[in-house]
């Protein structure tokens, strides 16, 4: 490992040639904010190797082809990477990876071969300025259990069929309207859900309907549209947390929120007229949250007991 402040001209595409063949037997390789190209194709020589980083690498413009042969290799960062291009074709021969984080130059990772990664747990994708569509047809990331979409201005929808172990999902700014071709689809077992800076906020709020039954946290931030809770929130009696920050538009707390059996923790923070409501005694809704265990309103404890 290196700190990220060692000069990019130290790392660079001959040095990481020099690690890769000096060191047949690396679990861990981290060449993050490096300063090369192209990833030597020798990569596949580092068969045990287990963890590869390359997150902030400006300059990286190509992944090669034969690091589809690394079998044992769990972990893949290439986020940040922003003159990523194509990806390579065969990374579904990755078969033991269990976490990818990409930022890629693409239009649609229909190629890649992604969707077929069975063992992944975590996928994220950041600041891929051209996607506009993740994959078509099958797809079977039946283990994946954590989802993350942060800034990718062209992606509208999640077309995925059958996410069954998914449990987080963080949507961020990006436009996403829906997350499944089909209403009430996707995801059957999500715990969290988080969602920032989205304007689309309610279009993909009710494209998750009946798809939400496990929620235990629902979390929406910087959502300046988002003008009401949706009428499903208080029908889904896991939740445990909510928290509704800097949405200055939403005007009142549902009456169903008093019938969450399990709520424990409330933090309402910037929510224009909803903060006034939610204030003490004297606000208009108090009586819908006062027996909630924890509240905070405008980064102020209102009543904060150990749960």
């Amino acid at each position: 490992m290196f700190h990220y402040q060692v000069d990019e001209r130290i790392k660079t595409r001959k040095f990481a040639r020099t690690c890769i063949s000096n060191y047949h037997h690396l679990g861990f390789l981290n060449l993050s904010y490096s300063g090369f190209e192209e990833l030597p194709s020798s990569i596949c020589n580092l068969k045990q190797l287990r963890s590869l980083l390359l997150l902030d690498n400006k300059q990286l413009k190509k992944l090669p082809h034969t690091i589809c042969e690394l079998q044992s290799l769990l972990e893949l960062d290439v986020s940040g990477c922003s003159e990523l291009g194509e990806l390579p074709k065969n990374m579904n021969r990755l078969v033991s990876l269990k976490f990818l984080y990409l930022t890629t130059k693409q239009k649609s990772l229909q190629e890649s071969g992604i969707q077929y990664l069975e063992s992944i747990h975590f996928l994220g994708f950041k600041a891929c300025e051209n996607l506009q569509m993740l994959f078509e047809g099958t797809c079977q990331l039946t283990r994946l259990r954590k989802l993350e979409i942060i800034n990718c201005g062209r992606l509208l929808s999640v077309p995925f069929g059958e996410l069954i172990s998914l449990e987080v999902l963080l949507i961020q700014n990006s436009p996403l309207m829906s997350i499944s071709e089909k209403k009430g689809g996707f995801p059957s077992r999500l715990r969290v859900l988080s969602i920032v800076n989205c304007e689309q906020v309610g279009e993909l709020l009710h494209s998750l309907d009946e798809s939400t039954r496990t929620l235990e946290s629902f979390c929406v931030y910087d959502c300046p549209s988002f003008t009401a809770i949706p009428d499903w929130l208080p029908n889904r009696t896991r939740l445990k947390e909510i928290r509704l920050i800097r949405c200055p538009n939403l005007r009142f707390m549902p009456q169903g929120i008093r019938s969450l059996p399990v709520l424990k923790e409330l933090r309402i923070e910037h929510c224009g007229e909803l903060s006034s409501r939610c204030k003490p005694q004297t606000g208009k809704d108090w009586h819908k949250i006062a027996h909630i265990p924890r509240i905070q309103v405008d980064l102020i404890n209102i009543q904060w007991t150990d749960v």
